[in-house]
């Protein structure tokens, strides 16, 4: 298999002029030996996310184009555009159905990346029929932000600390429960006690022998 470099060599070639050319990061998928070294770049330990372009459905049109991608994801990214469904599908049994790409859509594979890792924390952008390119592009940026492994280390955090606390909170209610019904249970048998207490008196007072008059 070639170099990353021999890839985007090719996809120079394959392009021509334009402004996707002259980006020595983008990269033209069309067979199944490019598809490899695609998830072999995707598989082994890098230091800038990865990006996927699908074509939108019935079209020979990326989802989005390089050079918006590029203005969300900065100068080193490395971004693949996958040219067929055929292809999609390669990617799917190489990557799994965890990772895959979506015909229409656009994903980022950030800095190690595996089949075991939750879907969100690469997250995929599917573009809608119709839909204006500029609605997909900002989705993706915010998808793309909100993702980075520091970021998402954070959510992770906070959303931790949440559950911790709704579950003590869940813990300190049903806590709260069982003494209300506890102290209620004592006010009952408080009650019962006081009126077996009167019942006792009334009848003592009822057994005793009456007193002499005085004279």
């Amino acid at each position: 298999m070639g170099s990353f470099e021999e890839m985007a060599a090719s996809a120079f070639e394959t392009l021509g002029a334009g402004r996707e050319a002259s980006d020595p990061y983008y990269v033209v998928v069309r067979n199944r030996d490019e598809l490899e070294r695609m998830c072999d770049d995707i598989a082994e330990e890098r230091d800038v996310p990865i990006v996927g372009l699908a074509l939108r459905s019935y079209s020979s049109e990326p989802v989005l184009r390089a050079s918006d991608i590029r203005s969300v994801v900065g100068a080193g990214a490395r971004i693949y555009l996958v040219t067929s469904d055929e292809l999609l599908d390669g990617l799917r049994e190489m990557l799994g159905s965890r990772l895959h790409l979506w015909p229409g859509a656009v994903r980022v594979w950030w800095p190690g990346a595996s089949a075991a890792d939750e879907p969100a924390d690469h997250p995929v952008v599917l573009g809608l029929e119709d839909e204006d390119y500029r609605v997909t592009l900002n989705e993706f940026a915010e998808e793309f932000e909100l993702s980075r492994p520091r970021v998402r280390a954070r959510i992770r955090m906070i959303e931790d600390s949440r559950a911790y606390l709704e579950r003590e909170l869940t813990s300190a209610r049903k806590q709260n429960h069982k003494v209300q019904e506890r102290l209620r249970d004592a006010q009952i048998d408080c009650h019962e006690l006081r009126t077996r207490a009167e019942r006792a008196e009334v009848s003592l007072e009822r057994a005793r022998p009456n007193r002499p008059a005085e004279s």
